[in-house]
C-alpha cells in the first residue's frame, strides 16, 4: 500500500501456507518494484527470482538467472576453481622444491629469485567446502508393524470451531505422507492428538503396535529453554562421555565453547538443528514434522531431504516447501473446509491434477460472468420488444435468438457437468484419476471454446433483431 520502489523482503514464505505462498508468488512476478528476496525456499526462488547473490566463505558472488541456473553455475565455478587452485598448487609445490635443491648451490641465485616472485604471488584458495553443513542421519531402532497409524471417525474441533470431521485413514510403513492446508486449519492439531498430547471431539486417531513416533514441533518447544546445549544431549544420552556429547552437537554446527550456550540464546535456527539433533538420537520408526524447514538454511534443508530419503520408517511432513514436497512425498493429504482428501500419489502429481481443479474453477467463474451478460441483456431487450410490430423478420429473429440460445443452454450445461466432476476430489483418488482429469480438461476447454462461439452467435442475432 505504500507504492515502494524496492521491496526488500526477509524470509518472506516462512509462515505463509501453500495458497498464500502462490498468492505472492504471482504478485513478485507481477510487480514493476525492484525485489531484493532472501529465502530458502527453493521453489519460490526458482519462479520469482531472475538474479542470484549467493553469499559464501565471507564472500559474495552474482549469478544470472533462477535458482536452477544457479546451481549449474556455481557448480561449473566450483570445479574451475578446484582445477585453477590445483593447478596453482603442483607449481608452487615444483618451485619450492626447486629453490630447496638449489639454494646453496651454484644455481642459488635464480633460487631466491624465484622465491621472491613466488612470496608476491596471489594464493588462490580451494573451493568452499561442505564442512559447516549438518551431518544428518536418520537410523530406526526397531522395524514397528505394517499398520502404522489408523483414524476412524476422526472429530477435531476448538471451542465451537470444527476443524477435521468423519475423516477415515490407514498409514502404511514406509508412506511419507504430505499433509497440506491453509494455516490454522488443524494440521499440527493432528498430529498432537496422534501422540497423546490432546483429546479427540469424536471417533478416534491412534499408532499401531510397536510404533515409536519423535516430533519435530513447529514452535520449536521440544528444545528445552532453561539446559545448555550439552546437557540437552546428556539427558538423552547419561551414558555418553564428554566426547561423543561434543561429537554430536559439532555434527549439527556446534563446537568449542557453543556446546555450553542455553538454548533460550539460540536463533531459530540454531533451534531447529538442536531439534534435529534430538530427533537423530530418538531412533524413532515415526517422523512427524511439521513445518521443519521454516528456520533452517537451503544447505541444512538439503541435508534434512537426504537423510528423510535415506529414512526406512514412515514420515508425516506438513510443509509449504514445495520442493521438499516434491522430493519426498508419495501420498498427500490436503485438508481443507474441515475434511481431508487422501490423495494417493506423489505431491508432484498432486499439483499436476490440483491445477485441473483450478482451471475447471476459473472457467466456471468465466461461464457464470457470461450467463450474467446474457440475462441482462435478455432484461433489456424483454423491455425494449415491448410496443414493437410484431412483423415476419421479427418473428425469424426470435427464432434465431431462441436457438442461439437453446445452444448456450447446452455448453453451459455441459460446462457445468465437467466442472463439477473436475472438482470432485473423489476423481483424484481413483487409480486412473490423472488421466481420466487430464482428458475432462481437455473436453472442457473444448466446450468452452463451443460456447463462446454459441455466445457470440446469441450477440449478433440480438443486434440483427
Amino acid at each position: 500500500m505504500q507504492g515502494p520502489d524496492i521491496l526488500l523482503l526477509d524470509e518472506p514464505t516462512n509462515h505463509l501456507d501453500l495458497e498464500t505462498t502462490r498468492w505472492l508468488e504471482e504478485y513478485l512476478k507481477g510487480t514493476d518494484e525492484t525485489v531484493v528476496l532472501i529465502s530458502h525456499d527453493r521453489a519460490f526462488l526458482e519462479n520469482v527470482c531472475d538474479h542470484i547473490l549467493h553469499v559464501e566463505a565471507h564472500s559474495g558472488t552474482a549469478y544470472l538467472g533462477g535458482y536452477t541456473a544457479f546451481l549449474e553455475q556455481r557448480a561449473h565455478r566450483q570445479l574451475e576453481q578446484q582445477r585453477a587452485f590445483v593447478q596453482q598448487r603442483k607449481t608452487i609445490d615444483k618451485q619450492e622444491d626447486y629453490i630447496r635443491r638449489h639454494l646453496a648451490g651454484q644455481n642459488s641465485k635464480q633460487a631466491k629469485g624465484r622465491r621472491k616472485i613466488l612470496s608476491r604471488l596471489p594464493r588462490l584458495t580451494p573451493p568452499p567446502g561442505e564442512e559447516d553443513s549438518m551431518a544428518l542421519r536418520l537410523d530406526v531402532g526397531e522395524r514397528g508393524g505394517d499398520q502404522v497409524a489408523v483414524a476412524e471417525k476422526l472429530r477435531l474441533a476448538v471451542g465451537d470451531r470444527v476443524l477435521i470431521e468423519n475423516f477415515f485413514a490407514i498409514v502404511q510403513r514406509g508412506d511419507v505422507i504430505g499433509f497440506i492446508g491453509p494455516n490454522g486449519a488443524g494440521k499440527s492439531t493432528l498430529l498432537r492428538a496422534l501422540v497423546g498430547d490432546r483429546a479427540t471431539e469424536g471417533g478416534e486417531i491412534r499408532l499401531g503396535g510397536s510404533i515409536t513416533p519423535a516430533y519435530y514441533r513447529q514452535d520449536l518447544t521440544q528444545v528445552p529453554a532453561n539446559q545448555s546445549l550439552y546437557d540437552v544431549i546428556n539427558d538423552l544420552r547419561p551414558m555418553w562421555g564428554r566426547g561423543a556429547i561434543q561429537g554430536h552437537l559439532g555434527r549439527f554446527g556446534f563446537s568449542g565453547d557453543a556446546v555450553q550456550r542455553s538454548a533460550a540464546t539460540l536463533s531459530g535456527g540454531e533451534r531447529a538443528r538442536v531439534a534435529l539433533a534430538m530427533i537423530m538420537l530418538s531412533r524413532a520408526n515415526l517422523l512427524l514434522l511439521d513445518e521443519p524447514t521454516n528456520h533452517l538454511d537451503v544447505e541444512s534443508i538439503e541435508a534434512l531431504e537426504d537423510a528423510v530419503e535415506r529414512y526406512e520408517g514412515t514420515v508425516f511432513l506438513v510443509s509449504h516447501d514445495r520442493a521438499l514436497l516434491r522430493a519426498l512425498a508419495n501420498r498427500v493429504w490436503i485438508l481443507h473446509d474441515r475434511h481431508i482428501t487422501d490423495f494417493d500419489g506423489s505431491f508432484a502429481e498432486w499439483e499436476t491434477v490440483s491445477a485441473e481443479r483450478e482451471h475447471a474453477a476459473s472457467v466456471a467463474a468465466a461461464e457464470e460472468q457470461e450467463s450474467r451478460r446474457v440475462r441482462e441483456k435478455q432484461k433489456t431487450r424483454a423491455g425494449a420488444k415491448d410496443g414493437k410490430k410484431d412483423t415476419a423478420p421479427r418473428r425469424r429473429s426470435r427464432e434465431e435468438i431462441a436457438t442461439a440460445e437453446s445452444e448456450v443452454a447446452k455448453r453451459e450445461a455441459r460446462v457445468a457437468e465437467l466442472t463439477t466432476m473436475l472438482a470432485d476430489p473423489e476423481l483424484y483418488n481413483r487409480g486412473n484419476g490423472g488421466k481420466r482429469a487430464a482428458s475432462l480438461g481437455a473436453e472442457l476447454e473444448r466446450e468452452k471454446t463451443q460456447l463462446e462461439r454459441a455466445f457470440a452467435a446469441w450477440e449478433r442475432a440480438i443486434a440483427a433483431e
